[in-house]
This record gives C-alpha cells, sequence and structure tokens, in this order.
C-alpha cells in the first residue's frame, strides 16, 4: 500500500511537472498593485492592508511623474521630457478591464488549436485568416517561438472591419524646429476575420489606401496597398502598391519593396514642366523623380501591422505598464486644437490604464536602410500594441513610440453591428507619436476613426485601382 502510494505521489508530481505553463497570465479584472514597501516596512497605520498604487479615477501631473517610471517602458522613461510636460493631467483607468471581441472571432480562435503552426522561419502555416492564430493561454512560457506566435496574434488581432476615416499628421523635423501638417483621409479593409460575403474569402488579405487633401503641395496624392495571403508563408512577397501622382496624371506602381505595415507614401510631390521633366520643390528633378515620390515613407500608420516572419522574434517578458488603450481624449478632427505640450509629442492627458503587456524583440532576418531590431509591447488580452521601439543594426535606439487606442465597445457614437456592441469590439488605433532620434518625430491624430462594415459603395472604392485615376 506505501509504494502505491509513493508511486501515486510520484505520478501526480511529474503530471503537474509536466503541465504547459501559459507565458503570461494576467490579474483578476479590477487587480491594482500594491504599493512596494521598504524592507521592514509595514502597511499605513491607518490601513489593514498594503494600499494600491492606482486607484482608478486619480490623476496623475507632473509633480508625481516618478511614482509611473516602474509603469512605463525604459526608453520612455528616458524621454521624459518628450512625453511628459508640466500641465499634463493623466487619469487613472482601470487595472487589467476585460476588452472582449465578439464570439465569432473567439470561436475561431479555439478552432486553430488543431490546424494552424510554425515552420522553422516563421512561416504561419494553416491559417486561413479567421480568429487568433494561438490561443494565448496555449502559448507557454518555455516555448521558443513564444515571440512568434504573440507576434502572430498582434499581426491578426481583432479589428473588427477595420478602420476608415480622416487623419493629421504633424511632423516635426530639425529637433522640433520646423513642423510641417498633412491631413487627409484613409481606410484599412482585412477581407478576413469578421463576418461578410463569401467573395471576401480569397487570397488578399487586406486592402488598404488614402488620399492626401492638405497641404497643397500633397494635395491629390492618393494610393493603394494590396496583401496577400501568400506573405503569410513567404516574408520576401512583396505587397501591390499603387499611387496616384496628379501632376503625371497617372497610377504609378510604387518600387518593390518589403513594406512591413501599412503603407504611406511621400508627403510631397513635384511639378511636371513643359520639357517632361518631373521638378522637385527644390528644383532639381529627373525623369524617374516620380517613381521616388511613390516609395514608403515611415510616418503615420507605423506599427499597427507587421510581417512576422521578417523577424526572429523572442518573448522577453511579460510587463505591467500604464498606457492609453482606451483613451477618452478628442482630437483632430474632432478637436483640432488639442494640446501636445511643447515638444509637440506628448499625449499625456486623458485615460490611461494598468495593462499587463507581453514584451517581444525581433531582429530582422534581412535588415534594409540600417534597420536591426524591434521591441513590441503588446497588450496580453487585445494583442494591441502599447509602445514600440526600433534599434538600428548598431543597437543605438531609432524610434520609441506610443500607441493611442479607442474601444468601440464602450463609445455609445460607435455604430452597432454584430462585431462590436455593448461590451464588445475592438481598439481602434486613434493616435500615435514617435520620437526619431536625430530628427524629431512625428504625431498622427485619427479620432473619427470607424470600423464598421464600409458600404457596397465604399467597399468597391477601398478594393479597386481603377477610382485611383480619378484621384480617389
Amino acid at each position: 500500500m506505501r509504494s502505491f502510494r509513493l508511486f501515486c505521489l510520484t505520478a501526480w508530481i511529474a503530471l503537474g511537472a509536466a503541465t504547459p505553463t501559459p507565458a503570461v497570465e494576467v490579474p483578476p479584472e479590477g487587480t491594482c498593485p500594491p504599493y512596494a514597501l521598504r524592507p521592514g516596512t509595514d502597511a499605513r497605520p491607518d490601513q489593514d492592508v498594503t494600499p494600491p498604487i492606482f486607484v482608478p479615477g486619480q490623476f496623475f501631473k507632473h509633480d508625481s511623474l516618478d511614482r509611473l517610471r516602474n509603469y512605463l517602458p525604459r526608453e520612455v522613461w528616458e524621454r521624459r521630457h518628450v512625453f511628459f510636460y508640466e500641465g499634463m493631467r493623466i487619469q487613472v483607468g482601470s487595472c487589467h478591464r476585460r476588452y472582449p471581441a465578439p464570439e465569432f472571432f473567439r470561436a475561431a480562435t479555439r478552432q486553430n488549436r488543431e490546424s494552424v503552426h510554425l515552420d522553422a522561419e516563421g512561416n504561419l502555416i494553416g491559417y486561413g485568416g479567421e480568429g487568433l492564430p494561438f490561443a494565448p493561454d496555449t502559448i507557454e512560457d518555455a516555448d521558443p517561438d513564444a515571440g512568434w506566435k504573440w507576434a502572430w496574434n498582434y499581426r491578426y488581432r481583432y479589428q473588427g472591419s477595420g478602420f476608415r476615416g480622416p487623419f493629421r499628421i504633424i511632423h516635426l523635423l530639425r529637433a522640433g524646429r520646423k513642423t510641417e501638417r498633412f491631413e487627409g483621409k484613409f481606410f484599412y479593409l482585412p477581407l478576413h476575420g469578421y463576418p461578410g460575403p463569401d467573395e471576401r474569402k480569397g487570397d488578399v488579405r487586406f486592402w488598404a489606401g488614402g488620399k492626401f487633401e492638405n497641404p497643397p503641395i500633397s494635395r491629390g496624392i492618393a494610393w493603394r496597398q494590396i496583401r496577400k495571403a501568400k506573405s503569410d508563408t513567404d516574408a520576401a512577397r512583396a505587397d501591390d502598391v499603387f499611387v496616384w501622382i496628379p501632376d503625371e496624371r497617372r497610377v504609378r506602381r510604387a518600387p518593390p519593396a518589403s513594406v512591413g505595415g501599412i503603407y504611406m507614401p511621400t508627403y510631397t510631390r513635384g511639378q511636371q514642366s513643359g520639357e517632361g521633366r518631373f521638378n522637385l520643390p527644390d528644383g532639381t528633378g529627373s525623369p524617374g523623380t516620380s517613381i521616388s515620390l511613390a516609395e514608403h515613407q515611415r510616418r503615420g500608420f507605423v506599427g499597427l501591422l507587421l510581417r512576422p516572419n521578417a523577424y526572429r522574434f523572442h518573448f522577453l517578458r511579460a510587463q505591467d505598464v500604464l498606457a492609453p488603450i482606451n483613451s477618452d481624449l478628442l482630437g483632430y478632427p474632432l478637436n483640432p486644437d488639442l494640446s501636445f505640450g511643447p515638444s509637440g509629442l506628448s499625449i499625456a492627458n486623458g485615460r490611461w490604464e494598468l495593462r499587463r503587456a507581453v514584451v517581444i524583440r525581433g531582429r530582422k532576418i534581412k535588415p534594409e536602410h540600417n534597420e536591426g531590431s524591434i521591441t513590441l509591447y503588446i497588450d496580453a488580452l487585445t494583442q494591441a500594441p502599447l509602445y514600440m521601439i526600433t534599434r538600428r543594426r548598431n543597437e543605438l535606439i531609432k524610434e520609441v513610440g506610443i500607441f493611442v487606442g479607442r474601444f468601440t465597445g464602450s463609445d455609445p457614437l460607435a455604430p452597432k453591428w454584430n462585431g462590436s456592441g455593448d461590451g464588445f469590439g475592438n481598439i481602434l488605433p486613434v493616435a500615435e507619436t514617435f520620437f526619431v532620434s536625430g530628427e524629431g518625430g512625428w504625431l498622427r491624430e485619427s479620432f473619427e476613426l470607424r470600423s464598421d462594415p464600409p458600404t457596397e459603395k465604399e467597399r468597391k472604392s477601398f478594393t479597386s485601382t481603377i477610382r485611383l485615376q480619378r484621384g480617389h
């Protein structure tokens, strides 16, 4: 009998040891972290337990910024003079609030457990475009592919039927001594991941595009981007990108490039002379200059999408951070005069929430333009981006960015459809701000985005390159 009990105990221990441990576990909703007490000290005399460091509804101003230090990425804290300022007023929201996606998306995630996997190069195999490729609770902490799996989940997080609306980009040059503003309209239309007609279930993953409206030097530039499903299994598969250049009155195919995320053309255009010479605003140019005007500009919508198989990703850690994942700010176009502090890059106002972030780092497999690595802070529950840091090949920091989101399920003005309703929906990317070393930085505002399905007329316009010839 004793031997039998010993055998059962040994088997139970072995079974427990073999049970996979998720890489990230999120505390219950409403659980805020306690103060970190000094050794040998107890809770406050008037408290039975250690009080939380964050209380929903409390405000943080610049004089209490030190209390946020441990809940920001180190790279953001080191640039606090850019992202925070005298006059800031951050209000703490919920701790680890749940933002559920609709049931059809969660059901598709469960179905992917048996069919989706990665190959040795990080390519996504067997994924049909519905749900998350990997259920978060199945990603183990000891899995060598955990970084790649989180990256693919981030790429295919629930985004409703995409987003569309006006945008404004504030571009700071010469360390902020020169400012340029660009306005236009933009759309991102995924063709998988939400209910719709069967004809959408083809070999195209998404269409994206837009049009500049201001200033005059950019007015009329329009573009379309098409990404095929083959890019999931071949990182070298370039997107199809077409740009309408008004002065040429023709659609130009953009130079082949491995655009990792959402494409944005060069902001400015030249003027074509009577001799057929394409002149830039500075008076220079050549017959082939129009091609360079269709090159990808790394501004505006950086970090919203990614090619995970273009990097070798590793899971670093789970970390609690304060981030504006469901901000109540109102900026352009609803409030075009919103202040972003002396630096022009601060969004340290409105509601910020405590989130458990998945921190992953990816090194570019085939570096281009001095690209080295990317570090992403991804929300463990929604897979939405929170922070992003890029480094050059010499490991010097190139960019530090903060993302601002808004949850459609808690917005009473957001359209209600079977992909977003009361209490469930998606995180809209209403703004982002990036500090760029040696240049200054940029900030994009899109506070009037919508993610309900476009009308049939809009969808035909979005998924057509012919419409570009009409300047759309």
